[in-house]
């Protein structure tokens, strides 16, 4: 992660797999094998949110804005199930939503977010 050292914000993309493991058990119960192969597949290619969490930390980040959510969290009680174990890692973690645009202003340490 030397690419983000000390970087004051890092946006970064995350996995929950212990809910994509529960898609793939129910696809496969169900009889949907190629939904269930896709589930089994894709946390090969993906980060889980404590996986993200301790790169940041490793690298020394201000904050890190989780992206690309897979699966995506409608708001509420299923973001802290998506988040589960990072806040042993580290406590401030924001799950983006579509249209987030963040801004760090020149000469600053400020770190602006807002939405479309």
């Amino acid at each position: 992660m030397a690419a983000a050292r000390d970087a004051d914000l890092l946006l970064h993309e995350a996995l929950a797999p212990h809910i994509v493991s529960t898609i793939e058990q129910m696809t496969r119960a169900e009889g949907r094998p190629r939904i269930a192969k896709i589930m089994a597949d894709i946390p090969d290619y993906h980060t889980s949110p404590v996986a993200a969490a301790k790169a940041a930390n490793e690298a020394n980040v201000g904050r890190l804005v989780l992206y690309h959510l897979v699966p995506g969290p409608p708001p509420g009680v299923a973001e802290q199930v998506f988040l589960r174990g990072v806040s042993a890692v580290r406590k401030d973690v924001t799950l983006a939503v579509d249209g987030s645009i963040y801004t760090l202003p020149a000469g600053s340490r400020e770190i602006r977010e807002r939405e479309l």
